[in-house]
Order: C-alpha cells, then sequence, then structure tokens
C-alpha cells in the first residue's frame, strides 16, 4: 500500500512539474538556434488579394471550405506564452514558396477549447499580386476569419501581438466567412471595408 502511495506521489510531482515548465502540448520539439526573420511586416490591405483567396476557397466546395496548406518540410517551436490564463506555443515552419498553400506559423492555444491561428503563404494571391502574400486566419466553429495580410514575410515579434488580441478576443477580422450547411456558395459575415482598399 505504501510503495503505491509514493508511486502516485512521484507521478503527481512529475505530472506537476511538466505543467509549470510548460511541456509540449503539440509534442512538437523546441527550436535550436532558429532567429526571428529580419523583415519589415508590411501589413496589405488589398481586397482584391483577400477575396482572391477566398474565391480559392470558395473553388474547393462546402466539403473543403477549409483553411489547408501543404505539410511542412518541419516544424519547431518558437516561443511559449501565456493569454489570459491559456498556455500558447508559437510553431514556426521554414517558409516554402508554392503555387498553393503554405504554412509559416501556427499559434496554438491550449485548453478546453483548443484553437490555432496559422500564417499562411499564399501561392496564388501571391502572384496575382505580384508580391509575396501572407494571411493570418482562423477556422473555428464552422467560420474561417481572416485577421491580417501581408506582402513580406511577417516576424514573430509583429505576429505575437496580434495573434494575443485574437486569443482574448479583442481583434477584429478584416472578413469572416462560413458555408451554411447545403447552401449553394459560402456567406460573409463580417468585412471590414475601413481597412481594406
Amino acid at each position: 500500500m505504501n510503495n503505491k502511495l509514493v508511486g502516485f506521489a512521484s507521478l503527481f510531482v512529475i505530472l506537476a512539474a511538466r505543467q509549470v515548465s510548460g511541456a509540449e502540448s503539440t509534442g512538437v520539439s523546441d527550436c535550436a538556434g532558429v532567429k526571428d526573420v529580419e523583415s519589415k511586416s508590411r501589413p496589405y490591405w488589398k481586397s482584391g488579394t483577400l477575396m482572391s483567396n477566398l474565391l480559392v476557397l470558395q473553388g474547393k466546395g462546402e466539403a473543403k471550405f477549409h483553411l489547408e496548406a501543404a505539410p511542412p518540410a518541419s516544424q519547431c517551436v518558437f516561443e511559449r506564452f501565456d493569454v489570459a490564463g491559456v498556455k500558447v506555443e508559437s510553431i514556426r515552419s521554414p517558409f516554402e514558396k508554392s503555387a498553393g498553400t503554405t504554412l509559416l506559423w501556427r499559434f496554438h492555444a491550449d485548453g478546453a477549447d483548443a484553437r490555432d491561428v496559422l500564417v499562411l503563404y499564399d501561392g496564388t494571391a501571391s502572384a496575382m499580386a505580384d508580391k509575396e502574400v501572407f494571411f493570418v486566419a482562423e477556422e473555428r466553429k464552422g467560420s474561417i476569419s481572416y485577421y491580417a495580410m501581408f506582402r513580406d514575410q511577417p516576424t514573430h515579434a509583429a505576429l505575437k501581438p496580434l495573434v494575443t488580441s485574437i486569443f482574448d478576443g479583442s481583434a477584429k477580422p478584416l472578413a469572416t466567412v462560413r458555408w451554411p450547411a447545403g447552401a449553394v456558395e459560402p456567406v460573409i459575415d463580417a468585412y471590414d471595408a475601413k481597412r481594406l482598399k
């Protein structure tokens, strides 16, 4: 009986230590020697670029109306931080140009309502805009919200305050879209005409 109690106590101490140290909730290893990119992280406000992304998304049809990207070659946890008591991991993937969509960052918020904010490079939108275009978006509860666009690779330093505001609920999306079950096409629930030109 005492051996069982000692074993349970040891297990409890190990689990508590993992929680305090911010153990890997996604199972992704920490980045080693990876630095933030040097970039101006310039925002991009062209509504036509966002609409081209939405048209490609719509072309996939209702069943595939989701944020998707090619699997990254590698990924690592760049930073761990808290937002309103929720643990967040900044998961970095190397920048890969493609005719399609590639994943640059995934910000994973742990907890009962686990969430992922994605930073995606869009090759189609980039070709149309004649510059690199990155979207910051989240798919949640049947809706896809776009929070920002960048005209060059955004830095982690530029993304972190934006992602923090998304997770704490203070960020206003540029656009929010969803595809109601059985509908002919998606609907736009929010569109920020003041910021989008």
